[in-house]
């Protein structure tokens, strides 16, 4: 490209990565010891209660989720409009489970807060929504012709995207369980 050329990347997806500073461990304990549903498709569990937020044991993270989620929708999308979380509830993906690829419908942000997560277990994946009718072999890959995106995390860090953002999670083959706390919001102002 020329200098005077300029590159524009028109609509991009806004991911916020953010750290939870404080301790998670008598967290993680309580995430632990949920009640749990195999997903049999995936061989993964998800917790059953889908409302994690309004325990008192998740308070801590609970706020730091809403600070972070106003952070995002003011900063980010430059709007007074407020999110709230309606759903949220936590995913055990043991060795040799994944998760499908999906997106959350009935939802404006959706976000992951990781409680297990180290570099030999699976990043979350995310996954380009329209797909070209002809595809180019590109030699180097980068933002603009890749179809898909890895994105490790670590313990105690929260990631935000928007809801229509397809993502997965690779299949663990660790010897580790990952854990991670998953919600959707909604805008509690009219739309």
């Amino acid at each position: 490209m020329k200098e005077k050329d300029e590159l524009l990347q028109i609509f991009p997806s806004p991911v916020l990565i953010t750290k939870y500073e404080p301790s998670i461990e008598e967290e993680f304990k309580f995430i632990e010891n949920l009640r749990y549903v195999e997903q049999k498709e995936n061989r993964n569990f998800k917790s059953d209660d889908t409302y994690l937020l309004k325990h008192k044991e998740l308070f801590k993270i609970r706020d730091f989720i809403n600070e972070s989620l106003n952070k995002y929708t003011q900063q980010i999308w430059m709007t007074k409009q407020k999110l709230v979380v309606t759903q949220c509830w936590t995913n055990k993906n043991p060795p040799n489970s994944k998760h499908h690829e999906h997106v959350h419908p009935n939802s404006i942000v959706s976000g992951v807060f990781y409680f297990r997560q180290s570099k030999a277990l699976p990043p979350i994946q995310f996954s380009k929504s329209v797909q070209e009718s002809f595809k180019l072999d590109p030699e180097k890959y980068n933002n603009v012709n890749s179809e898909t995106f890895l994105l490790p995390m670590v313990d105690g860090e929260l990631v935000l995207f928007p809801s229509s953002l397809r993502h997965s999670v690779p299949i663990n083959r660790g010897n580790e369980t990952r854990y991670s706390m998953s919600f959707n919001t909604f805008c509690i102002d009219e739309l």
